[in-house]
């Protein structure tokens, strides 16, 4: 197993050299409709960043892309990379005052843009003084409603190449902002060498140059961009991009382009496995999947398609600071701590909790640059996450005795009752492994005798009726008494941010008079003995 490089080696253009020394005309990113080598997409991307630099976008300057999942949206980050600008990832589902807030933030003058969210960016244009700039994607109109300055795609690529730029680890690299579950989004400021750094699986045994790298997660993620084009970049490996994920087409997809490493969330191979069984699941070429957070299940799903997981935790202010071997994984785990940072499991009174107990997860580099630089035009903030150089992460850990980290919750999420700390995050695993949810969110509500009651916020799968009772006595089997929530809500769909993140401070503030099942009023009673009594005549 290799180590990654220096520090001064770990820069995107670096990264390049480094893949065109070896392979220059091996295929590096494809997708359904095209391929190019590392030559070919190495050149490609220096014309798209020449067009931008005749938009005014310059080393150490901001800009945007607001794109879908295509080799467009990667030789445009790389070109903006290779070139020193500083790329600005949208999320696709932005509007109104989420996407204005990140531009108008950000300070961009420049935005590549699909066609079809153009209008969400007129609609926003005049909140956004600094906007002269978009670059479409796609067919439109020509002219635009708000005075922006419209340029299609094809004039872009149609530019003298521009040359590249040599890069110091420190220097910065993009604005990655934050989902913003309680307050307006933080763009987090990510050095070279962080994002290099994410991205690398160099301290694993895969990938290799062998591999061919699925991207189905968006681009404008962490996890798509680093973890999946910019890992195949640094090994040397072949990167296929998808426009998205499809539990019903995605082993095709893996049998026609040869896939063998990929990243996915648990929820896609949730999905994976409640597809019918075919007596060709593991007629497949995937022998590893990454996945954060591990599904419910993965010892089955690797059995019944032939493959390995691995698991990783990160995020971007910090990078990827958990990872380990495939082979080894166990229930629950996001990894153990990975060389080159040191880790620390804190209590509420800023003292490190024991083994098994759970604390807030610090973190802190022993490199500089491979963490963030702080937040954009936030010192406040800033100052608040990081201590003597430990940044406070805001998850909470628990580490058992052979260094395996476990994630719980987010600390703003933990409860607490009757004396008793709860993980949201557990409790909601064992709700969503009910066959009526398809999925769930447990928050802490008052209680008459101080600290929280538990209040579980349920949707349900098509074709299912609302069954407070059943579900409630499912959880009975399967958590200790303290765990249970007493109150039961359904809902069509819980409220989320922009980045699919659940927005539980809504939930925390429901009104009372909102339909909630009480399992307390229905006569269901838990004792701390396990015994449940149940109390006839109750509501």
């Amino acid at each position: 197993m290799a180590q990654l490089p220096k520090l001064e080696e770990r820069t995107l253009l670096r990264s390049f050299e480094r893949a065109l020394d070896f392979a220059p005309d091996k295929v590096a990113f494809a997708d359904r409709d095209a391929s190019y080598t590392y030559s070919q997409a190495f050149r490609r991307s220096l014309s798209l960043a020449g067009g931008l630099a005749r938009l005014g976008c310059r080393t150490n300057s901001p800009a945007a892309l607001m794109l879908d999942n295509s080799l467009d949206y990667v030789h445009a980050w790389l070109g903006m990379g290779l070139t020193g600008v500083l790329e600005v990832p949208v999320n696709t589902a932005y509007k109104g005052d989420f996407l204005a807030h990140i531009l108008r933030d950000s300070g961009v003058e420049t935005l590549l843009v699909e066609a079809h969210y153009l209008d969400r960016v007129e609609a926003i244009a005049d909140g956004v003084p600094t906007l002269r700039n978009v670059v479409v994607r796609g067919q439109f109109e020509g002219r635009s409603s708000s005075g922006l300055g419209l340029l299609a795609w094809d004039q872009l690529e149609a530019s003298v190449p521009a040359a590249p730029v040599r890069r110091e680890p420190g220097d910065l690299f993009a604005y990655m902002y934050t989902s913003g579950t309680t307050g307006l989004s933080k763009g987090v400021l990510i050095p070279e060498a962080q994002a290099y750094t994410y991205a690398s699986r160099e301290d694993q045994d895969l990938p290799t140059d062998k591999d061919r790298i699925l991207v189905e997660l968006p681009l404008f993620h962490l996890a798509g961009q680093w973890y999946g084009v910019y890992q195949s970049l640094i090994h040397r490996a072949s990167c296929v991009i998808e426009p998205g994920f499809s539990p019903s087409g995605y082993w095709e997809v893996v049998r026609r382009q040869g896939i063998t490493v990929t990243v996915m969330l648990g929820a896609m191979a949730e999905m994976l496995q409640q597809q019918p069984a075919s007596p060709d699941d593991l007629d497949n070429p995937l022998s590893l999947a990454i996945m954060a957070p591990l599904a419910s299940d993965f010892a089955t799903f690797e059995r019944r398609f032939g493959l390995r997981v691995a698991a990783v935790y990160g995020m971007s202010e910090i990078g990827a600071v958990m990872n380990g071997p495939p082979g080894t994984v166990v229930g629950g785990e996001a990894g153990f701590a990975r060389d080159g940072y040191e880790l620390r499991l804190v209590g509420l009174d800023g003292v490190d909790v024991g083994e098994g107990e759970v604390g807030e997860l610090w973190v802190r580099p022993e490199l500089a640059h491979t963490v963030m630089a702080g937040y954009h035009n936030l010192a406040e903030a800033t100052a608040s996450a990081t201590e003597g150089g430990w940044i406070h992460t805001g998850d909470a850990f628990r580490r058992d005795a052979e260094g395996r980290y476990f994630f719980t919750d987010r600390m703003k999420d933990a409860l607490r009752r009757r004396g008793e700390n709860i993980s949201s995050f557990e409790v909601e695993k064992v709700v969503n492994s009910h066959p009526s949810v398809l999925e769930s969110a447990v928050v802490g509500v008052p209680s008459e005798l101080g600290e929280d009651d538990i209040k579980a916020v349920i949707v349900l799968r098509p074709g299912f009726d609302a069954d407070p009772v059943g579900i409630t006595e499912h959880l009975i089997d399967r958590l200790p008494y303290f765990m249970v929530p007493r109150y039961i809500s359904f809902v069509p769909a819980l409220p989320k941010t922009p980045t699919q993140k659940i927005q539980k401070n809504l939930l925390r503030s429901q009104d009372a008079a909102d339909e909630i099942w009480d399992r307390e009023g229905a006569g269901i009673i838990l004792k701390r003995s396990g015994r449940v009594e149940r109390r006839e005549g109750a509501k």
